[in-house]
């Protein structure tokens, strides 16, 4: 079990979390037959952190919007590989979003904003003002957000990512990784990257040139280098340098969105588990028998 002594600023990627315990939870129904496993595993996620990893009292969830963003117009085939949310997971939400009023865990989304973008620009609101800032994610673009005042909590593992850890693991630092996404790609985001350039290459690459603008500075010196196939790989960065600068937009996280609150405006409710149950009990979900 890691602890952070330090009590960070917590921002939970809502997103994902509530995806995740969808679907690892989509047989919980209550006695009136309704879906409430998104609801269920987000609380449960919540509770975990909260009891168990980190002594900390002031938390947030980001959630994305349903409006479409600067991205979809940029590019818009952004994400389109994705299904349409389930609507047993849709008439969760707003339940959930109660709940979560109701025992004083602020949530945040905006319209038409991503909440990765949320998520970095609250992160570095809070780091400007001297916060220690911890993202809990499993979300690889996070790593791009991690400096000495910003982790990243991976709660599939407990493991709490560290510019430190990316640069023993990757041999780059934690924003070069928009450069790494730019290159290779990410098809979970649906973003292009270069065909035929993979991680092991994207990383030689950065390794070597630090940044896709370097790469491309110096782009008649790629296949001089002891690299496989490094004309070949010279010409692929040629041919589609549009599509990795159009990537670098896509994978990079804005900073710079503007957030109307603080760390003082996400302070936990004393009274907050007592009233996570008595909620739960209103939503009439089997506390006793899943908690």
């Amino acid at each position: 079990m890691h602890h952070i002594t330090n009590k960070p600023v917590i921002i939970i990627d809502g997103t994902l979390y509530l995806y995740r315990s969808y679907f690892t939870f989509q047989f919980f129904n209550n006695d009136q037959e309704n879906p409430y496993g998104a609801i269920y595993g987000t609380l449960k996620t919540i509770k975990n952190i909260l009891l168990k990893y980190y002594n900390s009292k002031k938390i947030i969830i980001v959630f994305d919007s349903s409006k479409k963003t600067f991205r979809n117009k940029i590019f818009s085939a952004y994400k389109n590989n994705r299904p349409k949310m389930p609507n047993s997971l849709y008439i969760q939400i707003q339940p959930l979003f109660n709940i979560l009023k109701n025992i004083g865990i602020k949530t945040l989304s905006i319209p038409g904003v991503e909440a990765d973008d949320i998520i970095g620009s609250f992160s570095h609101k809070l780091e400007q003002s001297g916060e220690k800032v911890l993202i809990v994610s499993h979300d690889k673009d996070m790593i791009q957000l991690i400096t000495d005042n910003i982790s990243v909590l991976n709660i599939s593992n407990n493991e709490i990512i560290t510019p430190k850890k990316i640069q023993k693991k990757y041999g780059i630092n934690p924003q070069e990784f928009i450069d790494l996404l730019a290159l290779m790609g990410d098809k979970s985001d649906n973003i292009p990257g270069i065909p035929k350039i993979g991680i092991k290459t994207a990383l030689f690459l950065l390794q070597k040139f630090s940044n896709i603008r370097n790469i491309y500075n110096n782009i008649e010196k790629i296949q001089l280098l002891s690299l496989r196939n490094a004309k070949n790989i010279s010409n692929q960065l040629k041919t589609y340098k549009d599509t990795a600068f159009l990537s670098y937009k896509l994978a990079k996280i804005k900073l710079d969105i503007p957030i109307c609150i603080n760390s003082n405006d996400i302070i936990l409710e004393k009274m907050c588990f007592s009233k996570l149950s008595n909620t739960i009990e209103q939503y009439n979900v089997k506390q006793k028998k899943h908690f």
